[in-house]
């Protein structure tokens, strides 16, 4: 491959990945792609996401779609949690890595909300 190629090649794939903030919910892949096939895009209940085990998933209301989460051991803590996050986001593969987190409120299973 002549040098040059490479060049390009590399800064290409440095603009896949893009740093977003964006607000939304933690949950498991399974549980908030199932939702999201029927075009809901809201909390999922977190015992889903504990039972299913799935990969962790980030479902962001600003694009209507769901990320599969790399990199972010805090998430299961934060199931059923609307959140804002800030990431970098890789398109192609329609992942996020979490570099933020801010928690806005609980809108989980109602059993698992705090009393006040």
């Amino acid at each position: 491959m002549c040098g040059w190629c490479a060049v390009v090649l590399a800064l290409s794939g440095a603009d896949l990945a893009k740093k977003v903030t964006w607000s939304g919910w933690f949950s498991d892949l399974q549980c908030a792609s199932a939702r999201a096939v029927g075009g809901v895009f809201t909390a999922t209940n977190p015992e889903c996401a504990k039972k299913k085990g799935a990969a962790p998933a980030f479902i962001s209301e600003q694009t209507k779609a769901v990320y599969t989460v790399k990199s972010y051991p805090e998430l299961i803590g934060q199931w059923g949690s609307h959140v804002e996050e800030q990431g970098t986001l890789d398109e192609g593969a329609r992942t996020i890595t979490i570099l933020k987190v801010k928690q806005l409120g609980y809108d989980g299973a109602a059993c698992e909300r705090p009393k006040h």
